[in-house]
């Protein structure tokens, strides 16, 4: 074995300070600098970089060998019984309880009722101002989570989930310091996933799955506690925030690109607005891939070694960490040609640009037996959220902005992402013709 490449770092410090100044550009520089498995410390911790594909699937599969090491947020650390916190057979077994709630059909049959909350949550947009637009689309992306997720039960309780769980979070992310606000929050919030979970056991099957059914179940089975249900259930609705962030890159990607979006009002003006159409959209499922590549909400996975992995010449030794970023592995050139243009075409079968590459070259929901449970669920809240926002409104950047990556966990424009909000003139006309039809 060789040792791997990398920086040689501080003799205290290791490369913390670079790190902590900015680590996208670290181990983005990094890895075109020393390749596609590189070393490094952080303080005295050692680290491995890595970005070659067959590495990560070895890593992601590798249940005995590595444990999850993605630094906990303080949600997860309030809410500690959920899927995200689970380890080894423990969190095989939650996820498979859980897994039929994700299935297609599953949410799709619950995808009308999150549309209808969409476009009444996005009336709150008015033509002819500039305003960041990151907030409106965090409070739909948790307006239509909380349909998906809870079925018929979500209509009773959506308005107080809106209302509470982002007081929740403020406090949670040191963005506010009433504790007795948040004491107060946190309870309307249990009190709320509570009544949904006893509307359910009253009213029955809905008809389709969600996610309530298989938690009320092993409640009622005294196979959990009715604290491991919330806990569930908050930590699946807190996934609006990256949602969110990513539906408002893919507004300021066709801000820049208007013949993409010219395109994409084209396709949407021609299909119906129930889930399954707006889901089978080819192009806008390709321009929600695309800005998943380019601004992958969760930037950094990372796996501690519990005994010695090897890849070719590459040793990574029991307690080392290896982190793994989508980030950078969707930007390198090797997988993605033009790696930093946003180009939807990519997606779309038979376009020139689409090429056949490994899987593991394409993580934005993980990978292996810890992949994104929600991710069926999170792209289409996206399809919903860019269909209704595209038919009835066209956004422009404003004059001098240019798009940054903010300072919050999830990779969030700047700002807030300022946007002229302008109203499509057939976007009236669509909604008198559908007034007639009603």
């Amino acid at each position: 074995m060789i040792r791997s490449p990398g920086p040689k770092g501080h003799p205290l410090h290791g490369s913390w300070p670079e790190f902590r100044a900015d680590p996208l550009a670290f181990l983005l520089e990094g890895t075109l600098a020393y390749g596609d498995f590189f070393r490094f410390r952080l303080g005295l911790q050692a680290c491995f970089a890595v970005s070659d594909p067959a590495a990560i699937q070895g890593v992601f599969s590798d249940r005995e060998g590595f444990t999850d090491k993605t630094p906990p947020h303080r949600m997860q650390d309030a809410y500690p019984k959920s899927v995200a916190r689970l380890e080894g057979s423990e969190h095989l077994e939650r996820r498979r309880a859980l897994a039929p709630a994700f299935q297609r059909e599953a949410v799709l049959a619950r995808a009308d009722g999150a549309e209808r909350v969409v476009r009444e949550a996005l009336g709150r947009l008015r033509a002819g101002e500039t305003r960041a637009v990151l907030p409106v689309l965090e409070d739909v992306a948790l307006r239509s989570a909380s349909m998906l997720l809870l079925g018929d039960a979500g209509e009773r309780v959506v308005e107080h989930i809106a209302t509470e769980l982002p007081r929740v979070e403020a406090w949670l992310g040191h963005a506010a310091d009433d504790e007795a606000a948040y004491d107060r929050a946190r309870e309307a919030l249990a009190a709320s996933i509570l009544k949904a979970a006893e509307h359910r056991r009253a009213a029955g099957n809905p008809g389709s799955i969600d996610l309530l059914d298989p938690l009320v179940r092993a409640v009622d089975a005294g196979q959990m506690d009715e604290q491991a249900l919330i806990d569930e259930i908050v930590m699946m609705l807190v996934t609006h925030v990256p949602t969110a962030a990513a539906s408002a890159w893919a507004l300021c990607e066709l801000a820049q690109r208007p013949e993409v979006r010219s395109r994409l009002e084209e396709e949407l003006d021609a299909i119906g607005a129930r889930g399954a159409e707006v889901e089978r959209a080819p192009l806008l499922s390709a321009v929600v891939l695309e800005t998943l590549r380019l601004h992958p909400p969760v930037w950094v996975l990372a796996r501690e070694a519990r005994r010695e992995f090897r890849h070719g010449p590459h040793a990574v030794s029991a307690g080392n960490e290896v982190l793994v970023s989508p980030y950078v592995v969707q930007r390198l050139p090797q997988y993605w040609n033009d790696p930093e243009t946003f180009l939807p075409e990519r997606f779309l079968p038979g376009s020139p640009w689409h090429v056949e590459r490994p899987s593991a070259a394409y993580l934005p929901f993980g990978l292996g037996m810890r992949k994104c449970i929600g991710e069926r669920t999170a792209v289409l809240q996206m399809k919903l959220m860019l269909a209704a926002l595209v038919r009835d409104f066209r956004f422009e950047l404003p004059a001098g902005y240019e798009a940054g990556v903010g300072g919050r966990r999830a990779l969030v424009p700047r700002d807030g992402l300022p946007l002229l909000v302008e109203r499509r003139r057939s976007a009236g006309l669509r909604d008198r013709q559908q007034a007639i039809v009603r």
